[in-house]
């Protein structure tokens, strides 16, 4: 045994006592760490009454060796907390248990086991991870929430920088992800850049309200979209080059005469400007971009494009669902325009797990320590929107209109490890919040940027700030990470405070009492430039109310080269 156990009676059949169930961490033959299950019979009505009874008062009474929890593979790295889960009446509740296991590379994951006990006990099934990013131990509870007779599963997690976070899970539905809810503490905060990210310009909408009193016209926004293209308003806003212009992909949109509930299609725009310090002036495409075959409602969203012998390559979440009040998004798709964006031809399906958001470029597969030859397409992907780690994938640019062909990155940094298997592509550093993320090669600074919205405990904001991370490989080793924006720096300017300011914008409602953040930072490295103090570097960043894209600017010291 290497570590504690942990122990519960279970629910008796009519007439019996529970047994005793136990799981505990076993070091075998070869260095590895198994979880095992054992039992102990406290029923013996198989038994004359007088032993039954000096058996019953015994301290001596047997434990049978039960299965092995974990798989042949998995290297158990802490206790793990076991359960018995109510089914409906008359049915023997199954077992669960939640245990950290370690990665190929050395992180650590909190793994959902289960064993169904409905006829005769069976072999213990993997189910899903729970996170990536465990720092500690996990708890495991049954509450009361969820569809009668199977409430939901509730887990709390030590995660990285001392944080204890909530997941739950809805038992009836055996196929769902674990839900991120929210995070209670943070030990260890992101430490503030000393350069903090301004704002330059608001992109989109037809007024920008920040300083504004409330009394006559506010001053007009940078493109005055609505006047112009029609839109109200807009997020995201991913920017890639393609011939000669660089073309910006919005989210779900809301345009001049929409219905309610309006359509939320999606909207790509371009831009010729050569700097980007005053502003950078959008021309709208006149259509939104329509993919046959897929959804794309809200939540349903152009993610990040690349352009390659001619067409325009654009990948797109789509099949959103919910899960109580929370939103997630179903799958990733890749689609092809060879008329700059105005129609756009299916291509497939990319990742329904550790790939649904991405950020995505091309570059030279030996500069960058890469496998293959030649081009190659990168991706970063986060998977559980706003519940994810960040993962790497490497495709042969030469192969992109066809499915399948990534190899995921699965550990090692002097010598990369790849594997063309999906579930073991391993996060690329422990930070379980992310969804929307941007990253690019930056070569003023010799190094890849990560940009990502990341939230704060329960007490504060669900997003509250922007996080910057930098490595001079894809794969890393990426830096602890440096909080650039806070929620702080900009509520009651151009992110609505309740009470404070005039900001807010209605679509259709009355939103004075919602209190805005911030979201979607998407870089635009074709405008970085050297500054007296660094490198001065450009990113869109999404308002929630108002609904509306701001253009950011933030320099960093060029130390980080």
């Amino acid at each position: 045994m290497v570590g504690p156990g942990c122990i519960i009676q279970s629910a008796p059949s009519a007439g019996r006592r529970g047994n005793f169930e136990v799981v505990v961490p076993l070091r075998l033959a070869t260095g590895a760490v198994e979880l095992r299950h054992f039992h102990r019979d406290n029923s013996y009505d198989h038994l004359p009454s007088e032993l039954r009874q000096r058996l019953t008062m015994s301290v001596y009474v047997p434990w049978m060796r039960g299965q092995r929890v974990t798989g042949e593979r998995d290297d158990v790295v802490g206790p793990g907390c076991i359960i018995q889960s109510a089914l409906s009446t008359g049915q023997h509740g199954g077992f669960d248990v939640v245990v950290p296991l370690r990665l190929q590379d050395g992180s650590i994951e909190l793994r959902h086991f289960f064993q169904d006990n409905s006829d005769a006990p069976g072999p213990w099934t993997r189910a899903q991870f729970i996170t990536q990013s465990c720092a500690g131990l996990g708890g495991i509870i049954q509450s009361s929430f969820g569809s009668a007779g199977h409430g939901n599963f509730e887990v709390l997690v030590d995660e990285c920088r001392g944080s204890v976070v909530h997941y739950w899970h809805p038992h009836a539905r055996v196929e769902e992800v674990w839900i991120r809810t929210d995070r209670f503490t943070i030990l260890e905060p992101y430490p503030r850049f000393t350069h903090r990210a301004q704002k330059i310009v608001q992109l989109t909408g037809e007024f920008d309200r920040e300083g504004w009193n409330g009394t006559g016209t506010p001053r007009f926004a940078f493109n005055r979209t609505r006047s112009r293209f029609g839109i109200i308003g807009t997020d995201l806003g991913a920017s890639f080059a393609h011939r000669d212009r660089l073309y910006f992909a919005f989210g779900d949109t809301w345009r001049v005469g929409h219905g309610t509930p309006n359509d939320d299609l999606d909207a790509i725009a371009f831009c010729t400007d050569m700097n980007a310090d005053d502003g950078l002036r959008l021309t709208f495409l006149p259509q939104p971009p329509l993919v046959p075959g897929i959804a794309q409602g809200a939540f349903e969203v152009p993610l990040d494009g690349v352009s390659w012998n001619g067409g325009m390559y654009v990948f797109f979440s789509t099949d959103h669902r919910r899960a109580g009040i929370y939103t997630l998004m179903g799958r990733s798709i890749l689609a092809r325009s060879e008329n700059n964006g105005l129609d756009f031809a299916l291509l497939y399906e990319v990742s329904r797990y550790k790939f649904i958001n991405v950020s995505t470029m091309i570059v030279d597969a030996h500069e960058h320590g890469l496998p293959g030859d030649g081009p190659q397409l990168v991706v970063f992907g986060s998977g559980r929107y706003r519940s994810s780690d960040v993962y790497l994938a490497v495709k042969p640019v030469a192969k992109l209109a066809e499915p399948g062909g990534f190899s995921f990155y699965a550990g090692g940094l002097s010598q990369p490890y790849w594997s063309r298997d999906e579930e073991d592509a391993v996060p690329l550093f422990g930070d379980g919040c992310v969804g929307e993320l941007s990253v690019r090669w930056n070569p003023l600074l010799g190094a890849w940027m990560c940009l990502y919205n990341a939230d704060w405990p329960a007490d504060r904001s669900s997003v509250g700030g922007i996080v910057m991370r930098w490595a001079k490989r894809p794969y890393g080793p990426w830096s602890k990470g440096d909080l650039v924006f806070s929620v702080n720096d900009g509520l009651g300017k151009f992110m609505h405070l309740p009470n404070a300011d005039h900001t807010q914008e209605g679509l259709g409602s009355d939103r004075s009492a919602d209190l805005g953040g911030m979201y979607g930072p998407y870089q635009i490295p074709q405008y970085a430039h050297y500054s007296d103090d660094g490198v001065r570097v450009y990113f869109t960043m999404s308002t929630a109310n108002p609904y509306q894209v701001m253009l950011m600017t933030v320099v960093i010291p060029t130390s980080l080269r």
